[in-house]
């Protein structure tokens, strides 16, 4: 890589974990305030919201840890990875959405149980986890998106 590419490949992953790094602060408290709100109204589809969207902030701050390790990747290996990261991105949209419009389509059996092992994730519940996923890929498809059109097309 030359001095050029080397730059523009910093720029980029420092622009990606600041976006990511605000997505987490975002998820984190708006996922903790829509579980107290889905308690305190017993809306499950709330607190269902909330604990997937606590979730995916783990998660990314895991990703965030890990690319913090990393060194710096040649711009084409960034801009193939960050073009993968676009296709699951949709995916989760797609996921989320259907999860969010179908919930009766998930079979009893792989629906969690609860604390007293007796009741099963509700519909409800299920729209609810199916929404965050939808907001979740939406917004790291901005993000991503986002870093691949920063990213000029390599020399080669």
């Amino acid at each position: 890589m030359d001095d050029d590419e080397v730059g523009q490949v910093v720029a980029v992953e420092r622009q990606l974990q600041r976006s990511l790094g605000a997505w987490v602060g975002v998820s984190a408290v708006g996922g903790a305030a829509a579980i107290a709100v889905g308690r305190s109204r017993e809306d499950p589809l709330l607190r269902a919201f909330g604990l997937q969207t606590l979730l995916w902030a783990a998660v990314d701050t895991g990703v965030l840890a890990a690319s913090a390790r990393g060194g710096t990747a040649p711009a084409g290996r960034l801009r193939r990875l960050l073009l993968a990261n676009t296709a699951a991105d949709v995916g989760y949209v797609g996921v989320g959405a259907a999860l969010a419009v179908r919930p009766d389509r998930v079979p009893q059996r792989l629906r969690a149980r609860s604390g007293s092992g007796r009741r099963r994730t509700s519909d409800a519940a299920l729209r609810g986890h199916g929404l965050a996923v939808v907001v979740q890929g939406l917004a790291l498809l901005v993000i991503d998106s986002a870093a691949v059109a920063r990213l000029r097309p390599s020399r080669s």
